[in-house]
């Protein structure tokens, strides 16, 4: 019945986010309530319905292919980025990320950048960054908060010492190869979590669309890029 549908609807904040359509689904009123419930301050409906989305993942192996599902961790770190006349700007970040329960060997961190803490104002990552979790590769910034945010987990699930300081470090695939290989980690992680960004962020380009959303963003008029 017509009373009993709600329409999930995108606000006009993620109509920036995305340049594709935006599509129009009809969920029963059962559904609707929880996914308010599940919808956390900062946000937006098709964040909620991108991360159901994201609960199971898919771990391959030589012959078959098995569906995990994770319990997901939340953790926060801060950092700075030196701005023009090496004015330095303070930035916290919040984040999940799959409780791998020890799994050393098969697992992967799926991880996602929830929250940006900067100035007095708590922000969501698509309008900090001017690009959604998925298009993290466009912004630099973006890219190296989350590779930290990679190596901070690994720190915290398996006791990781990455010895890797300056912003350069976490771009450079080798000493990233060289932690998974010492510690004898996850090969899928390293690719999913690693290898995958890290190659797009040299192959893929933002279009026209998205760079003027990155130059339009806060992390360009802040100065930090």
């Amino acid at each position: 019945m017509v009373e009993n549908q709600h329409t999930v609807k995108e606000p006009t904040k993620v109509v920036e986010e995305l340049p594709s359509r935006i599509k129009t689904i009809k969920v029963d009123i059962r559904a609707w309530d929880s996914l308010k419930q599940l919808k956390k301050e900062y946000e937006t409906f098709n964040d909620v319905i991108k991360e159901l989305l994201n609960e199971r993942t898919k771990s391959i192996g030589d012959d078959n292919v098995k569906a995990i599902k994770y319990e997901r961790k939340t953790t926060f770190f801060n950092t700075e980025y030196k701005g023009p006349l090496f004015k330095r700007h303070s930035i916290g970040v919040e984040f999940e990320y799959n409780d791998v329960k020890n799994q050393k060997l098969d697992f992967s961190l799926n991880v996602k950048i929830k929250k940006v803490f900067y100035g007095k104002r708590i922000f969501n990552p698509s309008i900090f960054f001017g690009v959604d979790g998925t298009h993290k590769h466009y912004n630099k910034v973006f890219m190296n908060l989350y590779l930290k945010a990679v190596g901070l987990a690994l720190d915290r699930e398996f006791r990781i010492h990455s010895g890797m300081i300056s912003d350069k470090d976490y771009g450079d695939i080798a000493r990233w190869k060289k932690i998974y290989y010492d510690y004898n980690l996850s090969e899928e992680s390293f690719k999913h979590d690693v290898e995958a960004p890290l190659r797009l962020s040299e192959e893929e380009k933002p279009t026209d669309e998205w760079h003027k959303k990155i130059i339009d963003s806060i992390t360009v008029k802040s100065h930090i890029m």
